[in-house]
């Protein structure tokens, strides 16, 4: 597993195409809350975009920090998660899973950025009549359209004897998640399993693992407090960004413990708190104890 405390999740794939470039395709998603996410030269802020009955319309901001002219094609994708925070691309809903494509309509559909310029993204939501209450989801995708390339052939090469020459450039691009939520939805968070265990590399780390019960997703971020035999609670770990989209019923997580210099584990407990982010409030949304020996 990857221990980590940034609200990115990643996935990559490479392609190859013929004249005039091979291109490897990096996407990074964001995870389910609106805090700003990079990748490549592109900065994009929120990093999630919510739209319900009482607020139709969101601007999404992009910046370019790169030093060349950059143009992005903005477009619709699905997404999927698994238990542990992964993402991978689906084309078919599947049970449970409602996406929100015929729900919004967006503008511009691609941008030409030149460097340290932003653009804002108008995002708006447009319900049918008779729509049924819940909550849909898709992802926007914000891909780097790469500068044309000249196919370069050299006499007496392979390239020059079959007419065929490929060359690879990275295509950068960033999904956030678009969630609409209509009429009356809910969600309850449970928290089960807590362990402590040490790795084979002597890494102390505390998995866990959410549940949730409705028809909303959740977001927060899992924080660790431990409270010694004698002396002050501290915070020894956390972990930002832990979404569990609908219909998702489980996520797992595993946080690194992080102790404070001169501080060790010896008795008392450690405290996990699943919370909503402090923008939102800090509200404890599920927790548990475990016990330090």
């Amino acid at each position: 597993m990857i221990f980590s405390s940034v609200p990115v999740f990643a996935f990559s794939s490479l392609k190859l195409l013929l004249l005039p470039l091979a291109v490897g395709a990096v996407i990074k998603s964001a995870p389910f809350q609106g805090r700003g996410v990079g990748g490549g030269d592109l900065l994009v802020a929120p990093g999630r975009v919510l739209l319900v009955d009482s607020s139709r319309t969101v601007d999404v901001s992009l910046l370019n920090i790169g030093t060349k002219t950059a143009t992005y094609r903005i477009s619709l994708i699905h997404q999927r998660m698994d238990a542990d925070g992964q993402l991978a691309e689906i084309q078919t809903a599947g049970p449970g899973e409602h996406f929100a494509d015929e729900l919004v309509r967006f503008t511009p559909r691609q941008v030409v950025l030149e460097p340290n310029v932003s653009q804002l993204v108008r995002i708006q939501m447009s319900l049918p009549a008779g729509l049924e209450a819940g909550e849909y989801r898709s992802h926007i995708l914000f891909r780097a359209i790469p500068e044309p390339a000249t196919a370069e052939l050299t006499a007496g090469t392979d390239a020059s004897a079959t007419g065929i020459s490929m060359q690879l450039a990275p295509i950068y691009g960033i999904s956030i998640p678009l969630i609409v939520r209509h009429g009356k939805t809910d969600v309850t968070v449970g928290m089960k399993d807590l362990q402590l265990s040490t790795t084979a590399d002597g890494i102390q780390v505390l998995t866990g693992h959410l549940t949730r019960l409705g028809n909303q997703s959740s977001y927060g971020d899992v924080q660790l407090m431990y409270s010694p035999k004698t002396g002050a609670p501290r915070q020894i770990g956390s972990l930002s960004g832990v979404a569990i989209y609908s219909p998702n019923s489980d996520r797992n997580f595993v946080i690194r413990l992080a102790m404070p210099v001169g501080t060790k584990l010896d008795g008392g407990a450690i405290k996990v708190q699943y919370r909503r982010p402090a923008v939102d409030g800090g509200k404890v949304i599920a927790e548990g104890t475990v016990g330090v020996s």
